[in-house]
């Protein structure tokens, strides 16, 4: 028999994102809005750790959305792979009212340079290939 392994607590957004905010390799970049009307007036920052592969969104003014009708997805498009299959970032819902939100990033794949990142809205779900007809916000390291 193993000895019982300590549970620890998992980190909320908020802690993940200090302590990536801490760690003099971590990337932070600033949504900018496009053009499409569900990223009007949404501010906000990520902040990605190409070591531990982790990282955090964190929006201020993102519309909430109905999970039944359409939810949020990540993209991240890395310099090293096709830039027409992003990385999946995960698929996010935004509650109604809320000022500030922070979601954590999970990539479904090793991202090696990332170039940028961009918040789609999608069917319920999210999608495999994103037909990036709503790209809400975006943020790019160049």
């Amino acid at each position: 028999p193993h000895p019982p392994v300590p549970m620890v607590p998992a980190q909320t957004p908020a802690q993940l994102r200090a302590a990536l905010l801490s760690r003099a390799d971590s990337v932070r970049l600033s949504w900018s809005p496009t053009q499409d009307p569900g990223g009007a007036g949404v501010s906000g920052d990520l902040v990605w750790n190409p070591a531990t592969q982790s990282g955090v969104m964190r929006f201020v003014g993102m519309a909430g959305n109905d999970p039944a009708a359409h939810q949020y997805q990540l993209w991240i498009f890395d310099a090293e792979r096709d830039q027409r299959y992003p990385v999946d970032g995960g698929v996010f819902n935004v509650p109604a009212g809320g000022r500030e939100v922070l979601v954590p990033i999970h990539a479904a794949v090793k991202v090696h340079r990332p170039t940028l990142f961009a918040v789609t809205r999608e069917q319920p779900g999210g999608v495999v290939v994103s037909q990036r007809e709503h790209i809400l916000v975006t943020a790019g390291s160049g």
